[in-house]
């Protein structure tokens, strides 16, 4: 009775981490315009494989999709006279089914995904677009899945997707990033698309699924697969794997067992991923090249204060406030004020990072912030005024997006009550 369903889980796991190479493939070979027929022949080796796989899975279930995969797509143009008119060069079955193959080998699944990525990227779709294709051709995401995570209908997706599938017919083919004329345009897209993209799985606005590593890994994987090609390497690119290395590694860490958010001062270090943080430190020193400062560099350099500092005492705050102070010169904003005026209250007193979070109050945008109200709460039970904490402390009980987050304060309040 359990072999199905584990059955089923293996076969859905495996298509969402091959997805993007399947469709990325096959729209490389059938043409832009015929991306829905690529969506449809990987649903259709998707059912075959939950039939086939009933009592067990092959040897080696990844070759067994790609092959379904490829044998189905070769079935239904050489069926359908309408598809025939796809490949116009291929007059054969020997070269269709060669050049079909030779799409999904793993030699060319990098150059496939890189190719899809920088096309769904169009600078005349919006970065929300953007976001819903990348999470959907390159992250294998249903769109009921792309839904729940960022809080919207599956028809607002379903529309998205519509938008880039007709974008994408617009297109005679998906061309290669060294032959982009706008590479940078894009990139810039690119990368702040993945951006998002790691924050909906580090800390999402889904209430009952708040970190999904899941998304982050993915993040990961397409940030590092720019770094694969000559074109698309960049000082920004490596800056962007830095931060997302550094955040990775304390994953493990940001929720307890019983789900609740964990402060960053709470947080068992010794559970960090040393691993990533050494890949992080990496990507870093990599990222230094030239006198190149973006955002992402910056960001990195205060994740990575945060990773290899042993402990809150002991994290370099200085370096933290200054790295805030350079962020917010090249591009304010209420969220960067905020994290600048905690590392303040850590640099130079209590006092300090308070006045800066009072100041900061007529700003709409964190007026229905849950963690600003967190922040002043903290500071205000730093500096003894318990009832004031309070109050703070409520306030984003009441904003809270989840039970993980409104968990959490509540146990500060319990904590506060405690200590009077």
């Amino acid at each position: 009775m359990d072999e199905e369903p584990a059955t089923t889980v293996l076969v859905e796991d495996l298509f969402r981490s091959e997805y993007a190479h399947l469709v990325s493939a096959l729209t490389r070979v059938l043409g832009p315009s015929n991306i829905a027929l690529a969506e449809d022949v990987i649903q259709d080796a998707l059912v075959s494989a939950m039939r086939a796989w009933r009592f067990g899975p092959p040897r080696d279930p990844k070759a067994w999709i790609i092959r379904a995969a490829h044998n189905r797509a070769i079935d239904i143009i050489r069926r359908d006279r309408r598809h025939r008119s796809l490949l116009p060069g291929l007059t054969t079955v020997a070269a269709l089914t060669d050049t079909i193959e030779a799409a999904l080998t793993p030699a060319e699944e990098g150059a496939g995904q890189l190719a899809m990525m920088f096309a769904v990227c169009d600078p005349a779709l919006s970065r929300e677009t953007h976001v819903t294709l990348i999470l959907r051709w390159l992250c294998g995401l249903s769109p009921k899945e792309i839904g729940q995570a960022f809080l919207v209908d599956t028809q607002t997706i379903d529309r998205r997707l519509h938008r880039g599938r007709g974008r994408l017919r617009q297109l005679d083919r998906l061309t290669d990033v060294d032959d982009l004329p706008d590479l940078e345009t894009r990139r810039t897209s690119v990368l702040q698309s993945l951006y998002l993209l790691f924050n909906e799985g580090y800390h999402g606005s889904n209430p009952q699924d708040p970190v999904r590593p899941a998304l982050c890994d993915d993040a990961l994987r397409l940030t590092e697969l720019l770094l694969g090609a000559t074109a698309t390497t960049h000082p920004d690119v490596h800056a962007l794997a830095a931060l997302f290395c550094f955040d990775a590694a304390r994953l493990s860490t940001r929720l307890d067992q019983e789900g609740v958010f964990v402060p960053l001062a709470d947080q068992d270090r010794s559970r960090w991923d040393g691993s990533r943080i050494m890949r992080g430190l990496d990507h870093l020193s990599r990222a230094a090249s030239g006198d190149h400062l973006s955002r992402w560099h910056l960001e990195a350099g205060i994740a990575c204060e945060h990773a290899i500092a042993p402990s809150i005492q002991e994290t370099d705050w200085n370096r933290i406030v200054g790295f805030y102070e350079a962020l917010a010169r090249q591009s304010w904003s209420p969220i960067v004020a905020l994290n600048r005026a905690l590392a303040l209250a850590e640099r130079d007193g209590v006092e300090a990072g308070r006045r800066e979070l009072i100041a900061l109050a007529d700003e709409q945008k964190l007026s229905r912030y849950p963690f600003y109200w967190a922040a002043r709460a903290d500071l205000e039970r730093r500096a003894g005024h318990h009832t004031v904490a309070r109050e703070n402390y409520g306030q984003a009980v009441a904003l809270s997006r989840s039970p993980a987050e409104r968990l959490s304060y509540q146990r500060r309040i319990e904590q506060l009550e405690n200590s009077w």
